[in-house]
């Protein structure tokens, strides 16, 4: 989404499910962002555009390549959820991934406990508890590093979900060791709009940088049922990627068409 990776293979697995979806399993080249600390907010095409509130910044995910996942309902309102990914892998060279996953064996390791509403609305109403581990990196120069992280996202009357989300890390290359995150969506139930704002504490890994500081606000406009605009502002105060600036105004504009 938005960068100029070209050409990615960037999911091919088989994924199976037991018990009406209660257990499940996935397994082949996958993505962990796609279950690892998930909520109600967390699609870059139609919600938030910030990587500080789709995912939780003191988490390094690894980008897709092979991996397997399980998740289980414990009971009706408890769960789990584990696995394990390469933490080297890399979408745009598959023909690696077999030697990067069995030869280098450096993993990602994540065990997800959470709390639901119910199993249908395990995306609205869920409050997790993550922990993870990674491995070190070789070749990358990245120490190992483990962390644990916090969620919970409820939907009131089907028309805002607050949210609280928080982690802290030690290691790993994470982007951030430290964030706290709030923020509601609002859905309008007439038009099947959405507007959405959120608020990012950070603390950068190391010493040396300031504390930063992200807002974001955005208002999908559902033109059609198919077509969706979704303006975007976006201000990050100190950031932690370009120490020379003081704060940066992003601005963005996206377009959905779905057939």
């Amino acid at each position: 989404v938005f960068s100029d990776t070209e050409w990615s293979l960037t999911n091919v697995y088989w994924k199976q499910l037991f018990r009406e979806g209660r257990l499940q399993f996935i397994l082949g080249a996958v993505d962990p962002t796609d279950y690892v600390d998930m909520y109600g907010l967390t699609n870059p095409w139609t919600q938030f555009s910030n990587l500080v509130f789709l995912t939780d910044p003191t988490i390094p995910v690894p980008n897709q390549g092979l991996g397997a996942a399980f998740g289980a309902m414990a009971t009706d309102h408890l769960y789990v959820l584990g696995g394990l990914a390469d933490t080297n892998g890399d979408p745009t060279l598959p023909g690696e991934w077999f030697e990067s996953f069995f030869d280098e064996q450096e993993y990602f390791y994540h065990l997800e406990i959470g709390w639901l509403a119910s199993f249908d609305r395990r995306y609205f109403d869920n409050i997790h508890l993550t922990g993870w581990y990674a491995d070190d990196r070789k070749n990358a120069l990245v120490e190992s590093g483990k962390g644990l992280s916090f969620s919970g996202a409820w939907f009131v009357n089907d028309t805002w979900m607050p949210f609280l989300r928080a982690g802290y890390s030690d290691g790993g290359g994470a982007l951030l060791e430290k964030t706290v995150s709030g923020g509601v969506g609002y859905y309008f139930k007439e038009s099947k709009d959405l507007a959405g704002f959120g608020l990012n504490w950070g603390r950068p890994p190391g010493s040396g940088l300031d504390d930063q500081y992200t807002a974001e606000i955005f208002y999908r406009l559902q033109l059609t049922q198919n077509l969706a605009l979704t303006p975007d502002v976006q201000l990050i105060i100190d950031p932690a990627l370009n120490p020379q600036e003081s704060s940066i105004w992003v601005f963005g504009l996206r377009a959905r068409l779905t057939l």
